[in-house]
């Protein structure tokens, strides 16, 4: 059932390109086949009961040549499609993009400052010397 519903949904055909090419090979074999035939040996149509072993493969990769190539041609038309439905989603997103720059600039970010590292060491001892001081305010609250 998997694979009834993958060839009823739309879109692209699984391998259609490589059974292609297999039933272009299939059909230079059964050429090749007939060639080698009594009716190409005979110069006649009334030999072809002899040949109908290639006969019937030409008949057979000759009709999945022409199905296959028709779902290749069915395929590049979805593909032209989406591609054009991507276009114009990447030209209307581009518009918006236009339109929301003509209303104004983005507010913008302040930049990173940027400290040295004596800076930062600084800050840091200052830090932990104001965390003693207030350690130290607590315990004497702490031991009255």
């Amino acid at each position: 059932m998997a694979a009834k519903a993958a060839k009823q949904s739309p879109g692209y055909t699984e391998d259609a390109e490589y059974r292609f090419i297999g039933n272009l090979f299939g059909m230079l074999i059964a050429c090749a086949g007939l060639l080698a035939g009594t009716m190409v040996r005979e110069f006649s149509l009334d030999y072809w009961l002899e040949d109908i072993v290639p006969l019937l493969l030409l008949a057979l990769t000759l009709r999945g040549l022409i199905k296959n190539g028709l779902d290749l041609a069915k395929d590049n038309i979805f593909y032209e499609e989406q591609k054009k439905q991507v276009a114009e989603a990447l030209a209307r997103q581009q518009s918006q993009m236009e339109a929301m720059a003509d209303l104004g600039e983005l507010p913008k970010l302040a930049a990173k400052p940027n400290y040295t590292e004596e800076e930062v060491l600084e800050a840091v001892s200052k830090r932990i010397e104001q965390q003693r001081e207030d350690a130290a305010k607590k315990n004497k609250m702490a031991g009255n």
